[in-house]
């Protein structure tokens, strides 16, 4: 009897950069993991239009390399590792429009779950997340209880 707990992951690096990527899964069937997984590769590709804040130039920045959002004087700033960035609409409408592995950490920030390196608990009750980059945010007390259980979730 074949054992069906292993997974065979095979990885081809593409070499020709006009070749289009491509992800194909060879299944039985589906579970909660694999829905997850499809559902972060489709928005993997997702961008919005947003202005670089030094030289003022827009850009397609991909929400895959968002760390994290921050709503400030009725503009969304987005931070990346290599760059901010900043776009005109509200924090709500933005929110509404992000994948599924941002979770809200303050009445004005957002964070990408996948950049989450550590947590920990100070004195005042908060949380603070330890980015990718060594960045620190502070997640507010009452954003605590939903940042938790989104954690659980992503598990």
């Amino acid at each position: 009897m074949a054992n069906t707990n292993r997974l065979k992951i095979v990885i081809n690096q593409l070499k020709d950069l006009t070749a289009q990527e491509s992800v194909i899964f060879n299944l039985f069937h589906t579970n909660s993991t694999i829905d997850k997984v499809i559902d972060m590769l489709r928005k993997s590709t997702s961008t919005i239009l947003a202005t670089e804040l030094r030289t003022h130039v827009q850009y397609k920045v991909k929400f895959a390399d968002v760390l994290y959002l921050d709503y400030v004087d009725r503009n969304v700033c987005l931070y990346t590792k290599d760059a901010s960035f900043w776009v005109k609409t509200s924090f709500v409408k933005l929110f509404t429009q992000l994948p599924s592995h941002f979770v809200q950490i303050s009445k004005n920030n957002a964070v990408n779950i996948y950049e989450v390196q550590a947590v920990e608990t100070n004195i005042g009750g908060n949380l603070i997340i330890k980015l990718s980059t060594d960045e620190k945010l502070v997640v507010s007390r009452r954003y605590i209880k939903n940042f938790k259980a989104f954690l659980i979730d992503q598990a």
